[in-house]
């Protein structure tokens, strides 16, 4: 499921990428932690996880990612 208006899911869709976690968690290393809100994170892990998902803080969203990558959920 894309939600177009979700600003990192419409980056990932420009890249080709698909909203999977590993393309989340790509985004999350190489780009400036808060060019995107916290909320707009955490609706894309949810769609990429495809259940709903809120982490408090961007350091919560980066472990979070890397548990969906490395399957340690």
């Amino acid at each position: 499921m894309i939600i177009m208006e979700n600003p990192v899911l419409t980056h990932l869709a420009r890249l080709g990428a698909r909203p999977e976690p590993l393309w989340l968690y790509t985004l999350l290393t190489v780009m400036p932690v808060n060019r995107y809100p916290l909320e707009a994170w955490n609706e894309a892990l949810s769609a990429a996880a495809g259940r709903r998902i809120c982490c408090p803080s961007y350091r919560a969203l980066a472990r979070r990612l890397e548990e969906e990558v490395y399957g340690e959920n």
